[in-house]
């Protein structure tokens, strides 16, 4: 596997970097991608506008992509071979032992391939799909060489990252920052929508209220401020309403921010004992919400992807087209605040939960967190739970409950949260507010590990650092 190793890597840091440093280069790493969603692609048309379709906005999101720059398909090539290859390693279809320095290896450049791999097949469908559009044969070729080379410098940053120049993983980060970006975009925007009747419309809310504020101050017109409520205008060229940010958002998003933080922090406290410290008793938290983030970007895209893929089968005129495709199409996009169709809400939030739920064991199963491989790592090191003979297979009969009622919980979360967040209009997506949530709680136990071990470097020699 030589030919592996002819893609470019960074090399690991030659001792532990402090804290500041590390956060240091998690800030460069994080400028560099900002900068990368502000960089055009060269050989596009200037005038070309993205095609406004449903879910393009969740998808840039999810994977942190910004149409026509060198981000335009932002991680999602590096997200996607990820979690086919975790799947092939953990379902043992690849031959390769994780826990081996080795194996690991060759699983991280096997994936920076496939990442490759991904992303010429979605440059390439991309530029004959005409997406950016009418381009030369050398136009096209330059493009693709363009978003390939982007793959790269991000796969590049998310090694920095992960081998300790950052903190966490780049790709976590690239998350975190495209729905912060999205947050602060519909609260402080000072883009301008028109709508179908050309009148302008300011997109952040706190523009819009300022200008709501003026208007009413200096000709008593509260027409605007009132309008800031509920926000729905028919923007200029579209037929559907789309929901500028306003206070119904802002007021959702909030509430399901603050749920979300509450579960994620809530734990269930497992009972064990440390024989090799003289039966000292302790317990092992697990979390409420076991496992969210992958669930979610499988539920996510699979559906975006089949919306994507009936979209071109689709008429939305009535009494036209196909009604099976139409209907599938009107739930998995299924408009804000979309409240007189009751039937089409039910649905949407049923296959959002059902799916999430489905996704969430799966993955359990496939990615060492179901009770047995809870239970192996129980046993390998040294715990018992108080009252029972230290036995992997009692640990994992034991833990086979709370673990499996964990798994369907968390499910059941994410696929209800992502589903409200799109029923409601919330800022960044319910499925983006718990990315936000999650990748935010992972970053701040990580800053407080490595504040701790700067204070007490001891530490390090006890947890094997």
């Amino acid at each position: 596997m030589d030919f592996l190793t002819f893609i470019p890597t960074v090399t690991r840091p030659t001792r532990r970097l402090p804290l500041s440093k590390r956060l240091f280069w998690t800030a460069v790493v994080a400028t560099v991608y900002i900068l990368m969603t502000i960089t055009p692609l060269y050989g596009i048309q200037r005038g070309q506008q993205q095609a406004t379709q449903p879910g393009q906005q969740l998808l840039s999101i999810i994977f942190g992509t910004a149409y026509g720059t060198l981000a335009h398909l932002g991680i999602g090539p590096i997200v996607i071979a990820g979690i086919l290859l975790e799947v092939f390693a953990f379902s043992g279809i690849l031959n390769l032992d994780l826990n081996k320095r080795e194996d690991r290896l060759k699983f991280t450049l096997l994936l920076k391939w496939a990442a490759l791999g991904i992303a010429a097949i979605e440059a390439t469908a991309y530029v004959l799909g005409g997406q950016f559009g009418t381009v030369t044969p050398v136009g096209g070729v330059l493009i693709i060489a363009q978003l390939l080379l982007a793959t790269i410098i991000i796969m590049l940053l998310d090694d920095l990252m992960s081998k300790g120049w950052g903190i966490g993983s780049a790709i976590s980060l690239i998350i975190f920052l495209g729905v912060t970006r999205q947050l602060f975009l519909s609260l402080f925007s000072w883009d301008v929508a028109v709508d179908n009747q050309d009148q302008p419309h300011v997109v952040g809310l706190i523009p819009a209220l300022a200008a709501a504020i003026y208007d009413f101050i200096t000709r008593g017109d509260a027409t605007q401020l009132i309008g800031l409520i509920n926000r729905g205008v028919v923007l200029k060229g579209q037929t559907s309403l789309t929901y500028l940010p306003d206070f119904v958002g802002l007021i959702s998003t909030i509430l399901l921010l603050y749920v979300l933080l509450y579960l994620e922090i809530m734990k269930v406290n497992i009972p064990v004992t440390a024989g090799q410290y003289r039966g000292i008793k302790f317990t092992i938290p697990l979390r409420f919400v076991y496992v969210s983030v992958l669930p979610i970007i499988f539920t996510t895209y699979s559906l975006l992807l089949v919306g994507q893929l009936l979209l071109p089968f689709y008429n939305p005129e009535p009494g036209t087209g196909n009604p099976v495709v139409n209907t599938i199409i009107h739930v998995i996009f299924l408009p804000h605040r979309f409240f007189h169709d009751i039937p089409a809400l039910v649905l949407h939030y049923l296959i959002y939960v059902a799916l999430a739920i489905a996704f969430a064991w799966v993955w359990v199963q496939l990615a060492g967190l179901s009770a047995e491989d809870q239970a192996k790592q129980f046993a390998q090191s040294q715990l018992h739970i108080p009252g029972f003979r230290q036995s992997e297979k009692i640990f994992a009969k034991i833990l086979e409950r709370p673990i499996n009622a964990l798994t369907i919980i968390s499910g059941f979360i994410a696929g209800s949260f992502a589903a409200l967040g799109n029923i409601l209009g919330v800022w960044g997506s319910g499925a983006g507010l718990i990315l936000l949530v999650e990748i935010g709680l992972q970053y701040y136990a990580l800053v407080m590990r490595e504040q701790i071990m700067e204070m007490y470097p001891g530490l390090k020699q006890v947890i094997g650092q």
